[in-house]
């Protein structure tokens, strides 16, 4: 992923949430533990990293993940993968899907989750700020 495309898609998720009655910042600077912080009366708290990939599979290094966790409990925060797939459009807000870490598959030095998976399983954007966020636990 370019820096700019995925400080771009940074910028939009925190102007979506500030436009539906939540609060966002973007964490400046690349390669830290969270890209997102923000809140929303109907999912709280939430730490999100942000990826964008063209690829019908998300990769994330182990070290991303546990420093995601970490912050978020730390901050008492959900923690969230919000993945843009720009090869595909999915009609979903901002074109993207927000999933929590334990949806991804463990494997060596990585995570993994497919496409289908985080599109079926995953959170709608425009539902985190209109339902509470046990509604979608399961």
């Amino acid at each position: 992923m370019s820096y700019r495309r995925g400080a771009d898609f940074e910028r939009q998720l925190v102007r979506y949430l500030r436009e539906h009655g939540g609060e966002a910042v973007r964490v400046a600077g690349s390669g830290g533990a969270v890209d997102v912080v923000g809140y929303a009366p109907a999912m709280g708290h939430v730490a999100v990293e942000c990826k964008v990939r063209r690829d019908d599979r998300l990769y994330v290094e182990k070290e991303e993940i546990e420093g995601l966790t970490t912050f978020a409990e730390r901050f008492r925060a959900e923690p969230l993968i919000a993945w843009k797939p720009p090869h595909v459009r999915t009609g979903l807000p901002l074109n993207a899907v927000l999933f929590p870490p334990d949806l991804m598959e463990e494997r060596e030095r990585t995570y993994v989750i497919d496409l289908e998976t985080a599109l079926e399983e995953g959170i709608d954007a425009s539902r985190l700020v209109t339902r509470p966020l046990d509604h979608y636990r399961r």
